[in-house]
């Protein structure tokens, strides 16, 4: 069955969103959709984007059966397009001169990813496709030009505070949220020690667990761990390594003291107590 638009849909490269949708719909002929069945099966990235979309069919199917409903394949296409809205992950790639390259990745819920570090525009999609490995990878311009502009504005020492919506599926328990949160209120060109957090949260004796919680920080810079250091001289880690950490703490203008004390004496949270 040929549909209008759908006779150029010819499978010389990878599949597209919308003959993986006609195909789902039952909009192909038998001939076109043994063409798909044989690339995926030997086209890795086509056959990863195949199983997503064969994914939300079952559960659209699934779905319908519960409720007693039928679709037409003009009805499916819209429900199966409608889902893959919920399930798109929308990335695009910065290149900050002196600093670093980024990855941020958005979703119809707000910011979910940052990515820092030297990498390819392939390994940068490879990790983040092993977060997300069950939704519609997508690069976009359009889609990350808020968070874009936002970054660039801080590294250009235009913006302090960032004004963004969060997605917050890869925060996995209450205690990560709580402390990455919790570094929203740490003012720009300050720093405070894990002591200092984790007694902030309180969990005085958690340093430890807060090092780990901020190590998975899924969205460095947005939620500014490398405003939290280990004191006595040592910045502590960071998953960008610590040359940029200190490099971030130096944008910002953050005198960066010895003494863990020193640190917690006169830390931006004293107000507070």
């Amino acid at each position: 069955m040929n549909t209008p638009g759908r006779q150029n849909m010819e499978l010389t490269g990878h599949v597209t969103e919308d003959l993986l949708i006609a195909y789902f719909s039952g909009e192909l002929d038998k001939d076109r959709m043994l063409r798909i069945n044989h690339h995926v099966k030997n086209c890795p990235p086509c056959g990863r984007e195949f199983r997503i979309f064969k994914a939300l069919f079952a559960g659209l199917l699934l779905m319908l059966k519960r409720e007693g409903r039928a679709m037409n394949p003009s009805q499916l296409r819209q429900a199966l397009r409608e889902n893959l809205k919920k399930n798109q992950v929308f990335y695009s790639i910065l290149h900050i001169p002196e600093f670093t390259s980024l990855l941020v990745a958005c979703t119809n819920q707000g910011l979910v990813r940052v990515i820092m570090g030297e990498f390819t525009h392939f390994e940068f999609e490879e990790k983040l496709k092993k977060d997300f490995p069950r939704q519609w990878i997508v690069e976009s311009l359009e889609e990350t030009m808020r968070v874009r502009q936002q970054i660039e504005e801080y590294f250009v020492h235009k913006r302090r505070e960032f004004e963004l919506e969060i997605d917050e599926r890869l925060i996995h328990s209450e205690f990560q949220k709580k402390v990455l949160f919790l570094l929203q209120e740490i003012p720009y060109g300050h720093f405070v020690t894990y002591g200092e957090l984790a007694r902030r949260i309180g969990s005085p004796k958690a340093s430890r667990a807060v090092g780990m919680a901020l190590a998975r920080n899924p969205l460095p810079i947005v939620l500014p761990c490398h405003r939290v250091v280990a004191g006595k001289g040592r910045l502590g880690g960071f998953s960008a390594g610590i040359e940029l950490k200190l490099k971030l703490l130096e944008l910002e203008n953050a005198h960066y003291p010895h003494s863990a004390r020193q640190m917690d004496l006169f830390n931006p949270f004293a107000s507070r107590n």
